[in-house]
């Protein structure tokens, strides 16, 4: 007897069979799914950590990437990269300043080598005339001094040479406007003294120094002038004829070092002048005598070259 089927009361029923087989279908095909998911899970779930950890290492790579692209570590690639010619610049550069210190020793070596030093000698007087004079002062005329013993005049046994002629036991006195009887004045002897003329060539006087009389320490020159001259000897008379280089201590002012001896050396400032001619005028003394003296006026300094 054949089964009937109610289709207008149900669009989707099915014979008990057929509904038996469905549902094992998809029992198994849930089961058959569950299977292949349960598989694929952990591949997904590697995959997903694998590509968190390559996103993680991409991130870190981009990190770190983004950390060397800090212009220290960019500059000290460079530096890597182009070290050989960064060293060779630099070695050049080197070479190139070591080469002008060099140089700059070298010429200031020779220039100290080529530099001589000045030689000083003392003038000696050979045949040279010593011109006495008085009542003479500075950029004036000079007044020529005779012997005897009157105004005007130097002791005759103490002429002017004698202070030029490096013996100690010498002197050059002269009275100026007094005279050797007295009385004894504070300016006797003041503004008397001499010039010379240098026979060979021009003489630059750097420095000198006086020697005192055997005599009274009131004689004693203190204070003096010095004059220069390129002039003809003849017209050395004249006052516009000298240059004045020193106006000044003698040396003898601030201590008397003792009869017929040395005071102290005094230095011409103005030392690179040089001249033919020197004019020493005496513009004070010690103390009160009718005469000024002095055994020796040493002059020292050098011939041009």
């Amino acid at each position: 007897m054949a089964t009937e089927i109610d289709i207008a009361s149900s669009n989707t029923q099915i014979p008990v069979v057929n509904r038996k087989r469905r549902l094992c279908t998809i029992i198994k095909t849930s089961v058959a799914l569950l299977i292949i998911a349960a598989g694929l899970t952990p591949t997904i779930i590697r995959l997903t950590r694998k590509t968190n950890t390559t996103t993680e290492t991409m991130m870190n790579t981009t990190v770190s990437f983004t950390t060397t692209t800090v212009p220290t570590d960019i500059t000290s690639l460079i530096t890597k990269e182009n070290s050989p010619t960064t060293i060779s610049k630099t070695t050049t550069t080197s070479v190139s300043l070591t080469t002008l210190s060099s140089t700059t020793s070298t010429t200031t070596t020779v220039t100290t080598s080529t530099t001589k030093p000045f030689v000083l000698q003392i003038f000696q007087r050979t045949n040279e005339v010593v011109y006495p004079i008085w009542n003479t002062t500075l950029g004036r005329d000079s007044s020529p001094s005779s012997p005897g013993s009157k105004p005007g005049t130097y002791w005759p046994s103490q002429p002017s040479e004698a202070a030029l002629d490096g013996n100690l036991s010498s002197e050059y006195c002269n009275y100026g406007f007094c005279n050797a009887s007295g009385p004894l004045q504070d300016g006797c002897g003041i503004q008397t003294g001499f010039y010379i003329t240098f026979k060979n060539k021009p003489f630059i006087l750097v420095k000198f120094r006086i020697a005192t009389s055997k005599n009274s320490a009131s004689r004693d020159p203190t204070q003096i002038t010095i004059e220069g001259s390129n002039i003809e000897e003849s017209d050395l008379i004249f006052g516009k004829s000298w240059t004045k280089i020193y106006n000044g201590a003698s040396g003898l002012a601030t201590k008397d070092p003792g009869r017929q001896k040395y005071g102290n050396n005094q230095t011409i400032t103005n030392n690179s002048l040089s001249f033919e001619s020197y004019r020493i005028l005496i513009t004070s003394k010690r103390g009160r005598e009718y005469c000024v003296a002095y055994s020796e006026f040493e002059m020292t300094g050098r011939f041009p070259d």
